[in-house]
């Protein structure tokens, strides 16, 4: 049927709206292109000014095949999401970003530790260190009872983590209200971030961040089941004060991302743990220096040994509860492998007449060697090899027939040693990593290091499926009848993480951290062909494969276990000579200075949360200006984990309770606690710089929980 005039000009009005709608869009997107293509260009610029290596990757980057950035109507960019195929944005991605600020504003996200059981602590070693954390957490309490609960963003915040980059639209008033002393930005997807130089101007943002006078850091491109690591990694290079406090950020919605936020808030105490204080510094100089007063034997690994020495069968058994389970397979198969007891695991392996090739020892007091001397016969210990580290109590080097020293790294008596080691001899000697906090850590560092290749774990639970079964039932821990007469310290709250074999374990957050230190270690043998084989029935280790002990399967070697026990010895080890004389270099006046300057900076006046976090940060920013300084890290090392736990607390007490002045009190007194301590840091050092350990353990009285 004819359309009549009347539809005729109708039709006509609808196509020219849509041919000018067309014509519209193509004008949109010609501008947007020329002004992306010039915001693109003065990025790349920004960025080489600042983060060079950002900018030389992405100004060659070549997309995917999935990325599409298109424009809304209203000319706004938007970018369609490789997961979901939709558009992150709304039309108004600009006033989607303002209302998602406003949403983070009203309802902060913010990692924070609980120091409030600090005041508890008992102290049984008569630490100074114990002293201060006791003090400061009576403080840290005082205000919790005092003030209410502080759950808003303040002007001024300790640290700020981003996930998403998406457009960039959000990160233009990100910092309007407030500025973190230190931002980190993570985007996993490399596309979005390359699509956020065409969107947003990066040179204006650096502007603003370095006016504000904060660090920022980038992690693009790295797998969200990577950027727990990538964050850790990053707290240790600057100082986990880096991460106190942090306000967590998620632009875009990431099941992963929403999983590893999670995982954040869940082990957000290992950046808090594992650091060391002041005693244990001071005991690894005294150790280290009476340590080489022995000529003892130093690890220096063959990094290329034999096929037929490193594909050697390594058992590591430490004292898990799953121990006893694995017991009989471990005694049947000893002549096949090395056999290497973790400390109080030697006791269990002992009742089953089974004597460890090596024993490791890793707690550095003397209750090491009152625990050897009381439960492994002096006869038998002749016929063991020991493993330690440099800090370990002197007289435990003494107790076995033969014993092998590594450097531990990051301690002031390794730094101690490296100083005077390259003076005198022009050389340095490689510490292992990843050797603590438990001493299956030791152990698997150990052997790993040697460039051992089949490891097998045993007993390596870090952590328990029943809360009253916590080691092995033949360790010194339980009586003959099974029952506890030596109960385990519990350090710090329960954790359930996913067993080796299925189902869950309970954990807490020492052994957790164990666990994660051994998967970092074999992440940094990754591409060695190190096979580490779990047998224990306890936590998962990322990194090990899974093998019920049943299962193991071993072939006959072409040369015998005590073939490769003297190659450990004469190979992987050397003695250590005589021109080590570690006394020459303790620098007791550059320690004063270190001191007094910190206590200065300490010293100034505050008003408010916003000075009070600022000159925590200076001080800590003067103290690690010495922490790759050739001549005295060990000075930096000697208050590094003291100033890393005290100044970490410091941080949540300011953070945690009040408003901007009415915590100001509360910090004044345990800020001043801590001046007071730094100040007789010094002495302290010239009194006891070669002062042994005298902690030591009644071991013949059950001890209590």
């Amino acid at each position: 049927m004819p359309l009549n005039n009347t539809d005729n000009e109708s039709s006509l009005d609808e196509i020219g709206k849509k041919l000018q709608s067309i014509s519209e869009k193509e004008l949109q997107e010609i501008s947007f292109a020329e002004q992306a293509n010039t915001l693109f260009e003065s990025n790349i610029v920004a960025f080489s000014n600042f983060f060079p290596e950002i900018a030389n990757k992405f100004s060659n980057h070549r997309p995917s095949s999935n990325f599409n950035l298109f424009l809304n109507e209203n000319g706004t960019a938007n970018l369609v999401d490789y997961d979901t195929g939709v558009p992150i944005y709304s039309n108004d991605p600009v006033q989607q970003s303002r209302r998602q600020l406003e949403k983070m504003l009203n309802n902060p996200i913010i990692g924070r530790v609980d120091h409030s059981k600090l005041e508890l602590i008992s102290n049984e070693t008569n630490f100074v260190h114990i002293d201060l954390m006791k003090s400061i957490g009576g403080v840290y309490n005082d205000a919790a009872r005092a003030l209410e609960s502080n759950t808003k963003v303040d002007k001024s915040i300790p640290s700020a983590i981003i996930f998403g980059v998406g457009l960039g639209y959000y990160l233009e008033n990100f910092f309007d209200t407030f500025n973190a002393s230190y931002i980190s930005i993570f985007e996993p997807n490399e596309d979005y971030f390359f699509a956020s130089l065409f969107t947003f101007d990066w040179g204006k943002f650096f502007k603003k961040i370095d006016e504000a006078g904060s660090f920022l850091y980038f992690s693009i491109g790295v797998p969200e089941s990577e950027m727990y690591e990538a964050l850790y990694n990053r707290a240790n290079d600057i100082g986990a004060f880096s991460v106190a406090s942090a306000l967590f950020f998620q632009h875009y919605p990431s099941q992963a991302v929403n999983k590893l936020i999670s995982e954040f808030k869940g082990n957000f105490h290992q950046f808090f743990m594992g650091w060391g204080f002041f005693d244990d510094a001071l005991l690894s100089i005294a150790h280290t220096v009476e340590n080489t007063h022995k000529n003892f034997n130093i690890l220096n690994p063959n990094n290329d040994p034999d096929k037929s020495v490193s594909d050697f069968p390594i058992f590591i058994v430490a004292n898990g509860p799953s121990l006893d389970k694995d017991i009989e397979v471990i005694k049947s198969l000893q002549n096949k492998a090395i056999i290497v007891g973790c400390n109080s695991a030697t006791t269990a392996l002992l009742k089953h007449n089974i004597i460890p090739d090596f024993h490791v020892a890793l707690e550095r007091t003397k209750a090491t060697e009152d625990f050897l001397t009381a439960f492994v016969p002096a006869d038998i210990r002749k016929n063991i090899n020991l493993l330690v580290l440099n800090v370990m109590y002197p007289g435990v080097l003494d107790l076995f027939g033969w014993c092998g020293v590594a450097l531990k790294g990051n301690e002031a008596g390794t730094s101690l040693f490296h100083i005077t080691e390259f003076l005198k001899k022009w050389k340095i000697t490689s510490t292992i990593g990843y050797s603590n906090p438990l001493v299956g850590n030791t152990a698997l560092s150990f052997f790993g290091s040697m460039e051992f290749k089949n490891i097998y774990l045993f007993g390596a639970d870090n952590g328990y499926k029943d809360p009253n079964h916590h080691h092995s039932k033949g360790s010194y821990y339980y009586s003959g009848e099974g029952k506890t007469i030596h109960a385990p310290l519990k350090m710090g709250g329960e954790l359930i993480v996913q067993g080796n074999f299925g189902g869950q374990v309970i954990t807490d957050h020492f052994m957790h951290t164990g666990k994660v230190q051994m998967e970092r270690f074999l992440e940094s043998k990754a591409d060695t062909g190190l096979m580490c084989f779990n047998c224990s029935d306890g936590t998962a280790v990322r990194g090990s494969l899974p093998l019920h002990s049943e299962d193991i399967l071993l072939g006959e070697h072409s040369l015998s276990k005590s073939d490769v026990i003297n190659y450990i010895k004469n190979e992987s080890f050397e003695e250590l000579g005589k021109n080590t004389k570690l006394e020459d270099y303790l620098d007791f006046d550059e320690f004063s200075q270190i001191c007094n300057t910190i206590a200065e900076i300490l010293n100034t006046n505050i008003t408010n949360r916003s000075d009070a976090l600022e000159q925590l940060l200076k001080s800590l920013r003067y103290l690690f200006s010495f922490k790759s300084h050739p001549r005295y890290t060990h000075l930096y090392l000697l208050l590094e984990g003291e100033a890393l736990y005290v100044t970490s607390v410091l941080i949540s007490l300011l953070y945690s309770f009040g408003d901007e002045t009415e915590i100001i009190p509360f910090y004044m007194q345990a800020k001043d606690m801590w001046k007071e301590f730094i100040l007789e840091a010094p002495e302290q050092y010239r009194t006891r710089w070669n002062v042994l350990s005298d902690y030591s353990f009644d071991y013949s009285k059950p001890s209590v929980n």
